[in-house]
């Protein structure tokens, strides 16, 4: 999406968040005529693929602020803006299926998009001051306005009182009031991004682009005069030559972009404005690009002003660190010189006469341009601006004809910073326990396996412990800060205690297949996050834990994408069953999906309620079944040209989930064609139900069932005999909106034997990894984000139970039935039922 498509967009998108949030619609329920099945099926496919975008997005932007991957900041912020509009939709499409049930959302969008749009509408740093700055009047304060080299050069002339040639600064603001009045902002802001996305090539060609849009346009007439003023200033009527040097906002700090900016040496009045052009030019070269990108750099260090300084004539000139690269904690000071000017040694073409001072002792030298004298003025320095700026410098130099030393420029080390994490050689010599599944979070950790199964499990859950278990959660937060690491049978990189992973800094695996089975608690293992490997026995301290980081984790790009990022990934409702899990409590994007998330499964479970059973768009499902079945197909549920006469068999049905459901109701080894033998206390207690009880039509006894269906998706609903079911499914590739949602109530048969038929029913769902809630003879259970193979086994053990549940009540006589019942089903005992 081009950049002024994307504004316009944003621009109705929060035309419409400024709108009072809507409040109380209240659609009726036979709404249907104008929002059909079809269009609520389409609705909630869009709130899926809307959610997996939301969460991908999230995903991305840890893995950008972790520092391993280079990004643009542009790229980033884009998608940020996009997110927000499919939110939008999102909000729009729960609250339509809802019937204007979830109208707050509206405002807790419009909240997170306010503070949002107030952050990314900032850009790159506005710079106000003067066009030009005196080179007597610079501080290090003023690096923002004329770049860290002028800056210090600055400091070092006015507060050290080194010789640093006269001159002047061509400021930021200068830069900005150029490139604004050119209109070139545009072109030029999109360089990185077009470098993320596109490549070298494409951007290359942008960045030639740019650059001769540059040289071509004229400096602004404010500007030249300025520039020429000072220049004249400087000169007194003498003729002179000047250095036109780079001082961009990024240079010689965190990134030297060492040699990547133009610097024009000799220059003379008539070449000065077209000197300056070319250093503007610099900042949008490929190769600067490439390395802004590249070291987590953004717009502002793009920013450049340019140095205007009194050309030296050196008798010696050269370079010199404070300390040596192979020793930074030896007193040794490495000095390069040459006669006459450096250029060649900091352009790598020339060879230099090296020269180190170790311990502050002067060594005698052989040479014809160089004293002792010279290297005592050399060391002198060193020492003293390593002090001054905190740490090991590199120094650009030039001693003249007079003796008198010149800085020309200071800057740090940057090769010899600390790395961020020292990470200790571990060798996995040992073969791995287990390996597979994908990172969560990268890294490694050690300590003994603790599986949690339940949610009671974490509150038992110890200091140092590695969590393993059936699949990822994102109320495992509670005990983030005590893991080692996590490992889990299911799950995703991009879900949710994955993204809460990375935010805690716990190396985690998620998907790897057996871990519950391999893995026994009790046992020490390391985890190598990284590879997806375990292996046996501490490699690490229990205490210990590594996580990877990189340096562009404190870039300036991370920076920012943290200021945005606070906005959009952190999840603050975990427990949908908190009376806190509510549209106010949303606080970013990502408690907004998670909330509609969950409660769109809430409108779809009774979806087969508000269909009408026989219309001109159902077909009635001929095979070996117990009931009729009839179904709805919104879209790629059933083979074409077989619904001539609204009656189809089994063999059309391509709906993956449907498909399974079926395949377990249709199990040889369950007879249901058969009367069932029942006990007389069974019989009895039916037979004074119905006596007692409310009319078996009151209870919808007879009904036919209901099944809507797609390619992927089922909304199944059992209304036949005296109890009920509905099974709600999404079945297909991607991981994170795979579910099942069960629901079973209802019987003929007297109070405690029903209980005991839901107690069997939830016996056999949680040995089936279901989260089973039960409320008297009411049972819900839920299965999510699990592989469409495991999504389709399980419906087929849905669709025996159906089966087998059938008056099943009438045979739990006593209070080891359901136990006895759901070990026989477990154990594929069908022949009991």
């Amino acid at each position: 999406m081009s950049p002024g498509r994307l504004t316009q967009l944003y621009g109705r998108l929060k035309a419409a968040l400024g709108l009072k949030a809507r409040s109380g619609r209240t659609a009726s329920a036979n709404d249907s005529t104008d929002f059909g099945i079809r269009p609520i099926y389409e609705s909630f496919r869009e709130i899926l693929n809307t959610n997996d975008s939301i969460l991908q997005l999230i995903a991305d932007i840890e893995d950008r602020l972790s520092g391993r991957t280079p990004f643009s900041v542009n790229v980033m912020s884009n998608r940020i803006r996009r997110a927000v509009m499919d939110v939008f939709a999102m909000v729009r499409n729960l609250d339509r299926l809802s019937h204007g049930g979830y109208g707050d959302l509206y405002e807790s969008l419009r909240r997170i998009n306010a503070d949002i749009e107030s952050d990314l509408s900032t850009g790159a740093r506005s710079v106000t001051g003067p066009l030009i700055l005196p080179m007597f009047s610079l501080r290090r304060e003023h690096a923002f306005l004329v770049g860290p080299k002028m800056a210090n050069l600055g400091h070092i002339r006015n507060i050290l009182r080194f010789d640093v040639p006269e001159g002047f600064a061509i400021t930021t603001t200068a830069f900005q009031r150029f490139m604004s009045e050119g209109n070139l902002w545009e072109q030029a802001m999109r360089l990185e991004e077009l470098l993320e996305v596109y490549g070298p090539r494409v951007a290359g060609e942008a960045c030639r682009n740019v650059q001769q849009a540059i040289l071509s346009t004229p400096v602004p007439a404010e500007l030249e005069d300025a520039i020429l003023g000072a220049f004249r200033e400087l000169s007194q009527g003498r003729k002179i030559l000047v250095a036109m040097r780079s001082s961009a906002v990024g240079e010689d700090q965190a990134a030297s972009h060492a040699g990547l900016y133009y610097t024009e040496l000799n220059v003379s009045e008539n070449l000065l404005l077209e000197s300056y052009l070319w250093v503007v030019a610099s900042s949008f070269g490929l190769g600067a690009v490439m390395y802004r990108l590249k070291n987590g750099l953004t717009a502002d260090d793009a920013l450049m002003a340019a140095g205007c300084l009194n050309m030296v004539e050196p008798r010696a000139s050269g370079v010199m660190f404070t300390r040596s690269y192979s020793n930074p904690e030896g007193d040794n000071i490495v000095i390069e010189a040459s006669p006459g000017l450096s250029e060649g040694i900091t352009g790598g073409y020339n060879s230099a006469y090296d020269v180190v001072v170790s311990e502050g002792k002067i060594p005698e030298i052989d040479s014809p341009f160089l004293t002792r004298g010279d290297l005592g003025l050399l060391t002198g320095a060193a020492r003293r601006l390593e002090k001054e700026f905190g740490g090991p410098q590199d120094i650009e130099w030039a001693i003249d004809k007079d003796n008198r030393l010149f800085i020309l420029q200071c800057r740090n080390m940057i090769a010899l910073k600390p790395a961020q994490v020292q990470v200790p050689n571990i060798r996995f010599s040992a073969d791995p326990l287990l390996e597979g599944g994908a990172t969560a979070c990268p890294g490694i950790g050690a300590g003994m396996v603790f599986q949690v199964h339940i949610d009671d499990d974490l509150e038992r859950f110890p200091d140092h412990g590695v969590l393993v278990a059936p699949h990822s959660s994102p109320k495992f937060s509670v005990v983030m800060s005590r893991c080692a690491a996590i490992v889990t049978d299911q799950g995703s990189p991009i879900g949710h205690m994955a993204i809460l992973s990375r935010e805690y800094g716990i190396p985690a695996v998620v998907g790897m297949k057996n871990a519950t089975t391999r893995l026994e608690a009790g046992r020490s293992v390391t985890i190598d996050a990284s590879a997806c490997r375990v292996y046996d026995g501490l490699m690490l301290t229990v205490s210990e834990r590594i996580v990877e980081t990189a340096p562009l984790v404190d870039s300036p790009a991370a920076k920012k994408l943290r200021k945005y990022a606070k906005y959009v990934t952190p999840l603050n409702l975990y427990d949908s069953a908190s009376p806190s899990f509510k549209p106010a409590n949303c606080h970013t994007l990502h408690d907004i999906t998670r909330f509609i998330h969950e409660k769109v499964f809430e409108v779809m479970f009774h979806l087969g309620d508000k269909a009408p059973v026989e219309t001109p768009q159902t077909s009635l499902l001929e095979g070996n079944l117990p009931y009729d079945v009839h179904i709805l197909d919104v879209g790629g549920g059933l083979a074409e040209g077989i619904n001539k006469e609204r009656r189809i068999p089994i063999q059309a049905v391509l709906s993956i989930p449907m498909r399974a459901f079926l395949e377990g109701m249709s199990d040889p080894r369950i007879v249901w064609d058969k009367p069932r033998t029942v006990s007389a206390r069974g019989f009895a207690s039916v037979l004074g139900e119905s006596i007692i009880g409310p009319p078996a039509e009151a209870k919808g006894v007879g009904k036919m069932s209901f099944a809507i269906i797609s390619d992927r998706y089922l909304n199944f609903s059992t209304k036949a005999g005296y109890h009920f079911n509905t099974v709600d499914t999404y079945c297909g590739k991607s991981l994170n909106k795979n579910y099942i949602h069960f629901r079973f109530e209802g019987g003929a048969a007297s109070e405690i034997r029903r209980m005991r038929r839901i107690k069997f029913v939830k016996t056999v769902l949680e040995a089936l990894d279901f989260k089973v809630q039960c409320r008297g003879d009411l049972l819900v259970a839920r299965l999510e984000k699990y592989d469409r193979d495991f999504i389709s086994s399980r419906l087929i053990d849905l669709g025996r139970l159906t089966m087998v549940c059938r008056q099943l009540d009438m045979l739990m006589d006593n209070d080891q039935s359901p136990d006895y019942f759901a070990q026989s089903f477990l154990k594929g005992e069908m022949e009991r039922f």
